[in-house]
């Protein structure tokens, strides 16, 4: 890049709020985000959390939907489809789509996929409007316990590392966090 470039680049960053590479440091300030000592450098995107929580939340994801793919051929939409019908026999398709954190297009297609392999019951209802309930079949209901017991195994596997009360903190750091999701998100 030429100087005369540098110099438009480095205004109108500091325009936006965002410093130029030379002014803020190769590494960012204990303040702007807290990290390991022992940890190694990290790629530019590691030192945002929330890029951060969605690539260890991408990793986890493809490691669970590899497993349940291998041993019950559902990927995670399915597999969270099934937990969130759990063992309510009347799950309203949008209820179904926010509990499974889906948009409604996957919950529809991942309860219409679960329907034709025999696990979900989907029927239209007169008392609530046009609404679709579905609920779980009783091969969906022995299906659904085998997932959930292999859920919480993985879930064990994760946390193996972490005391009862990392854990329990873990549970409420990860909760503070999602309740600022909305404050992060609103248009400034």
């Amino acid at each position: 890049m030429s100087p005369g470039r540098r110099g438009q680049t480095a205004s109108r960053s500091r325009k936006n709020g965002i410093r130029p590479e030379a002014e803020r440091g190769a590494t960012p300030r204990t303040a702007d985000i807290r990290q390991p000592k022992a940890a190694a450098p990290d790629p530019e995107v590691h030192r945002f959390l929330a890029a951060y929580i969605i690539g260890v939340g991408n990793r986890l994801s493809k490691g669970a939907s590899n497993f349940y793919r291998k041993h019950y051929s559902l990927g995670m939409s399915e597999w969270r489809t099934m937990m969130a019908i759990g063992t309510s026999n009347h799950r309203i398709v949008r209820e179904v789509a926010e509990m499974a954190d889906l948009d409604y297009a996957a919950a529809s297609k991942s309860l219409r996929l679960l329907q034709n392999r025999g696990l979900v019951n989907i029927k239209q209802t007169n008392r609530r409007g046009r609404a679709v309930i579905a609920s779980l079949t009783p091969k969906g209901l022995q299906a659904y316990q085998k997932l959930r017991a292999e859920g919480l195994r993985r879930q064990r596997r994760l946390v193996k590392a972490f005391s009862s009360e990392e854990i329990t903190q873990l549970w409420a750091l990860l909760q503070r966090v999602e309740k600022q999701i909305s404050h992060m998100n609103a248009a400034e």
